[in-house]
């Protein structure tokens, strides 16, 4: 992607030089036309009129004639110039084996989401996602196993995230993360459910084994104004609780309330 931008620039500099080239050709020609007429041949039979002529029609004709093309190619070149900077931004913020955002490009549409919201609005929601005993997935049937795994998993998230209209991406290793702005604590639960239901009925066939999964899910949920890591730190320990009391379930972060004494 980089050689690409390096040859679009290369070929906006040859463009600017054939517009130089043709402005500064019409120039020297009408120049050339007239010392001709009143330097070189003081006897020349040429109409000063036609020399003027000559000269304003190529002075002006051409330049009409080649910039509205060079201009054409260039704003085509701009363009593709722009949509190989959109595409190399895409592949920065992308995971490529799931095809999910990747935590640089979660984080970034994550902080625009929450930008969005003002205090008063509905909470806003986020799921840590785990895969169960993926380690053993992984020595048990090999890397290529794990890795379709992965894609299933990823594929649920994403669509689901498309129907429901939430941010969805991959942690990392085998965790994934989801953002679910206007979502309250019991509706991003049912969510959770939902994925955790839904990843429940994978099965990936190896060797003539069916091998079946699952996942642990942790929720936390805040009002606006949001601190993005803030709330995934508490979707993290949620998740983290999921794992420890019996994987396969959903678990909502529970704030710890002070109360005060009556006097």
């Amino acid at each position: 992607m980089p050689g690409e931008i390096g040859k679009l620039r290369q070929a906006l500099r040859r463009m600017s030089i054939v517009t130089a080239i043709s402005v500064s050709s019409s120039v020297l020609m009408t120049l050339v036309a007239m010392t001709y007429v009143f330097g070189i041949d003081p006897d020349a039979t040429i109409p000063v009129s036609l020399v003027f002529k000559f000269g304003a029609s190529i002075a002006l004709v051409a330049p009409l004639l080649i910039c509205p093309i060079v201009s054409c190619k260039i704003s085509l070149t701009m363009a593709e110039r722009d949509h190989a900077h959109v595409e190399l931004r895409r592949i920065a913020e992308t995971d490529q084996l799931t095809g999910l955002l990747n935590r640089r490009g979660f984080d970034a549409a994550a902080k625009a989401a929450i930008s969005q919201r003002h205090p008063g609005d509905p909470p806003i929601s986020a799921l840590m996602i785990d895969i169960d005993f993926f380690k053993k997935i992984n020595d048990s049937f090999g890397h290529d196993v794990g890795d379709a795994a992965l894609v299933e998993v990823a594929t649920i998230l994403r669509d689901m995230a498309g129907s429901e209209g939430f941010v969805a991406g991959r942690q990392g290793g085998e965790e994934f993360i989801a953002l679910l702005p206007g979502r309250a604590a019991l509706e991003a639960c049912a969510t959770a459910e939902r994925l955790r239901e839904a990843c429940m009925g994978i099965a990936i066939e190896h060797d003539g084994k069916s091998i079946s999964m699952a996942v642990s899910i942790g929720v936390a949920c805040q009002r606006p104004p949001v601190s993005l890591s803030e709330l995934m730190g508490e979707a993290d320990g949620a998740l983290y609780r999921a794992k420890r009391t019996g994987r396969n379930r959903v678990v909502l972060h529970q704030p710890v309330v002070a109360l005060e004494r009556a006097a």
